[in-house]
């Protein structure tokens, strides 16, 4: 095996010592950092032990001068001063943040602020224990802070004798309570305190150099035989390589370029062996690509087929595949049953087999140009069965790509809609009869109800006067007959615009008369009810683009039902803002009656739905409300509603408009 693959017990003798060069290079570098961190410790520790002793010597230098500082000036802060320094060293306090060689003088010049307090801190002899510093060095610290509390009660002692320098004898308590801190005495205390700490001083710069000193000569060792391995792993690595490049047959980046080729899918193989190669790593790829591009062939070919098949057969819709040319050259089984061809006699055709001669050659065009930017068409298109018979199909035509994003085939699927042809042709002619009924009948019940109109207002204006119980009834008549007339002309637009019938005259009308002519045709009925029209007059400039007639019936309806759904002395405002959509204006109504809630407003448009007041003493059909939005729609608007209940609501509808604030 070795052999067959270019490898000599050369090479693998190689590999091996390589590796245990590198593995003794690994081992070697790792101790060496051990011993630099081993240094790193020692003067770490070192710098640790040598900082809490210099605080204990700092904490006896800063009792000393806050002691002094207080009978100089009696200030009681800085007897407070020596108390915190006292505490934070017994660790009744907490030490504060950098408490460390000139904090207390930071505190004096008021650059930080003096202990809070607040809290419970660690023992200034507890934290030397926690550290590294040896037995004889924490009981000769442990002598110092003895002797620096006792000097500390001197201290407090000398500041309770100056204390009351406002009596009889202050200055000679003063001098006293001074001597007490500046004669040989006291200076023999601090001395006291200070010879402990300079013999650990000693003591810790001895043991910690000695560490240090034995750490730096081995590591000088391992730096030693750190080279040492580095130039062995050199030289095998070099060795490694001359071995490598032969049983490559080229170098690394030969090889690297190779295995990219075949990353990339390129089988193609453009190396040439050179002689005494045949066994190596670039010939092995080389032979393996050869390899690679056969079977690749094959895969997209059995690809391709698979790509058929998923997209034709899975399907129960009737299916037809053609190659790029448009050849059948295979249908599924409902493909036989909707055009009773069989597959035989459809295999080898093209699609024309099933034309039905009912389609032009722009519809053919135009069908074939969305496939071939789109890759898909559907639609419906008539087809011819085997037997002459036409009938319709949903027909879907889908592209199939291969190499380089070219069509290879397409499948064309399609479904029998007969039936669905001819319920819809049902619903249109079940749709018009309606129309034509309502319309029919409208037309039928309008010609009495003239007639009785016109009877009840003969009965009205007499003679014979009627009485005044026939007054009533006859109001009653009219009333009644002119609310049936207004429902039967509202079904009749609502029919006209369903069947398509309904005619418009669309031309630019100036809205503020328009608004002037339907506010004094219902002024009288809001007067009834003491309710106040308030409208905002806009510009004469201003032009709506759409059917008078048509605008002028929304309005009233708006304002009718505002006036019928407000409440007494209530109000309505009539506004006309520009609306969201440029070029449109917004007319809207509003009123101050109950609101409705949101759940009901999708409701409002839908025809004979009044919301449950159908048994209410409010008259209306229902139809009034749709009819204003289908014809607005119509006119190339929008209509809305916006309501709060125990508000009012909003009816409002956009047009196309012109001038007026629409130029500013």
């Amino acid at each position: 095996m070795l052999h067959k693959t270019g490898f000599s017990n050369v090479t693998l003798i190689n590999i091996v010592l390589t590796t245990a060069a590198v593995f003794t290079l690994f081992i070697t570098f790792n101790l060496y950092i051990f011993s630099e961190k081993k240094i790193d410790r020692a003067n770490e520790q070192r710098l640790i032990a040598l900082q809490l002793v210099d605080q204990l010597r700092q904490s006896s230098n800063d009792l000393a001068r806050m002691a002094k500082i207080y009978l100089m000036n009696g200030n009681p802060l800085y007897k407070r001063f020596h108390q915190n320094i006292l505490d934070i060293r017994d660790g009744k306090i907490s030490r504060p943040d950098g408490y460390f060689y000139v904090y207390w003088d930071m505190v004096l010049g008021n650059a930080v602020s003096p202990p809070a307090g607040d809290r419970q801190g660690t023992a200034l002899l507890d934290l030397m224990r926690q550290s590294n510093l040896t037995d004889e060095e924490l009981s000769k610290l442990t002598d110092a802070k003895n002797s620096s509390d006792s000097l500390a009660k001197l201290e407090q002692k000398a500041m309770e004798q100056g204390k009351a320098n406002n009596s009889t004898n202050a200055a000679d308590r003063y001098k006293q309570a001074f001597q007490i801190l500046s004669d040989e005495n006291y200076h023999k205390a601090m001395a006291k305190v200070m010879k402990p700490i300079n013999d650990v001083y000693l003591l810790i710069n001895k043991r910690t150099l000695a560490a240090v000193n034995d750490a730096e000569k081995n590591a000088f060792q391992l730096r030693l035989g750190l080279i040492v391995a580095a130039l062995a792993v050199s030289l095998m690595l070099w060795r490694s390589y001359a071995s490598l490049h032969a049983t490559l047959g080229g170098s690394a980046d030969e090889v690297q370029a190779q295995i990219s080729k075949i990353e990339r899918g390129d089988f193609s193989t453009d190396t040439t062996i050179k002689p005494g190669m045949e066994n190596s790593v670039i010939a092995g790829l080389s032979r393996m690509q050869n390899t690679l591009q056969a079977n690749e062939i094959e895969r997209k070919r059995t690809e391709a087929e698979l790509r058929i098949a998923a997209v034709a057969f899975e399907s129960q819709e009737s299916l037809m595949i053609t190659d790029a040319s448009g050849i059948i050259l295979r249908v599924n089984r409902a493909f036989t049953e909707t055009t009773g061809y069989t597959a035989e006699e459809a295999v080898g055709q093209t699609p024309r087999l099933l034309k039905s001669g009912r389609h032009d050659t722009d519809f053919y065009h135009t069908m074939w140009e969305t496939i071939t930017h789109t890759g898909t068409w559907h639609g419906e298109i008539w087809g011819r069965r085997k037997n002459g018979e036409l009938y319709p199909k949903w027909l879907t035509i889908s592209t199939v790509r291969g190499e380089n994003n070219n069509i290879t085939h397409y499948v064309g699927s399609y479904i029998d809609i007969t039936e669905l042809s001819n319920a819809k042709i049902a619903a249109e002619n079940a749709s018009r009869a309606k129309s034509e009924f309502l319309s029919s009948m409208s037309h039928e019940l309008r010609t009495p109800l003239n007639a009785i109109l016109g009877f009840a207002q003969l009965l009205e204006q007499g003679p014979p006067a009627p009485t005044l119980i026939q007054t009533g009834r006859i109001k009653e008549i009219v009333r009644s007959g002119w609310y049936l007339l207004d429902l039967i002309n509202e079904i009749l637009d609502l029919v006209a615009i369903e069947s398509g019938r309904i005619s418009l005259s669309l031309m630019w009308i100036p809205l503020h008369d328009l608004l002037l002519e339907c506010v004094t045709m219902m002024e009288t009925q809001a007067k009834l009810r003491n309710i106040t029209i308030s409208f905002y007059q806009p510009d004469q400039s201003l032009l709506l683009y759409a059917d008078r007639i048509r605008v002028k019936q929304v309005l009233i309806n708006f304002l009718s039902n505002a006036i019928k759904y407000n409440c007494e002395n209530g109000i309505i405002e009539i506004a006309c803002n520009p609306a969201s959509t440029p070029n449109q204006a917004r007319i809207s109504i509003r009123d101050t009656g109950k609101g409705l809630p949101a759940n009901k407003l999708e409701q409002l448009f839908q025809p004979f739905n009044r919301l449950g007041q159908e048994t209410g003493p409010i008259e209306g059909t229902g139809i009034g409300l749709v009819l204003a939005k289908k014809l607005t729609e119509q006119m190339g608007g929008t209509i809305g509603v916006d309501s709060t209940v125990g508000t009012g609501s909003v009816f409002w509808f956009e047009l196309p408009a012109s001038g007026g604030f629409l130029t500013c």
